[in-house]
Parts: structure tokens; C-alpha cells; sequence
């Protein structure tokens, strides 16, 4: 069912997930690869930037950030993004989603937002719907 999800999506590079919580990357990572596609996990803002800035623009093809990170703001890392890679989707995630966040993230750039706690299946439609858009 899952790779299921995953057949008609056109998927080049790998999904990059940034989150400070370690049971959350590991959580991800098992699912989205479950489904058959690459990941890289970051657990601060810092190395997912460098991972961008020294990274081929082809190589990654979603990213998914959290909101509060210890080190940056994630609507600051949103920006940092998008200035680096602005065809790069991404989709912001937080457990503190209120209608201020979520329209900070949109118009920060962001293609989809995922409130905390979420499903599997949201996560991996998200992802189907974010990456068959770009």
C-alpha cells in the first residue's frame, strides 16, 4: 500500500527532513523509505543549510522542516531556502499550528503545511501532491 502511494510520483532526488526531535527524523526516515524513496536527516538548521549551499540543485527534490529548531527559526530557514533553491518545495511541520504560522509559512514559501501529530498517510500524500506539483 505504501510504495502504492509513492508509483506516480516523479522522484529525483532525495527528501530532506529537518527536525530536532531524534524520534521524529527516525520515524520519517523509516517511513519514506518504506515507500522507496532516498532520505537525509538534519537535526538543526545549521547542517541543513550547509547540506543545500554545497548540495547539487538536482539532488534533493522536497524538503520537510519544523518550525523550532534550537538553532534558527524555521520561518528563517524557510527564507534561507528559498533564496538558495527556489524551485526546492517545502513543507513545514509544527505542533504549534495556528492560522498566524501557517499563513507566516505560505507566504514565506512554503508548497504545504503539516500540523503535528500527523498520519502516515498525510505524510506520504503530502509529499505525493507537493512533488507531483513541481
Amino acid at each position: 500500500m505504501i510504495t502504492q502511494v509513492m508509483e506516480d510520483v516523479m522522484f529525483g532526488g532525495s527528501v530532506l527532513i529537518c527536525d530536532d526531535e531524534e524520534g521524529m527524523l527516525r520515524y520519517l526516515k523509516k517511513m519514506i523509505e518504506a515507500a522507496g524513496l532516498r532520505v537525509e536527516t538534519f537535526g538543526n538548521g545549521t547542517s541543513l543549510l550547509a547540506r543545500i549551499e554545497g548540495g547539487d540543485p538536482g539532488d534533493a527534490s522536497l524538503l520537510l522542516q519544523d518550525m523550532r529548531l534550537p538553532d534558527a527559526d524555521g520561518l528563517e530557514i524557510l527564507h534561507r531556502v528559498k533564496e538558495l533553491r527556489p524551485a526546492l518545495p517545502v513543507v513545514m511541520m509544527t505542533a504549534y499550528a495556528c492560522d498566524e504560522v501557517v499563513r507566516a509559512a505560505f507566504d514565506g514559501g512554503a508548497s504545504d503545511f503539516l500540523p503535528k501529530p500527523f498520519t502516515r498517510e498525510a505524510v506520504l500524500g503530502v509529499i505525493r501532491t507537493t512533488t507531483a506539483e513541481h
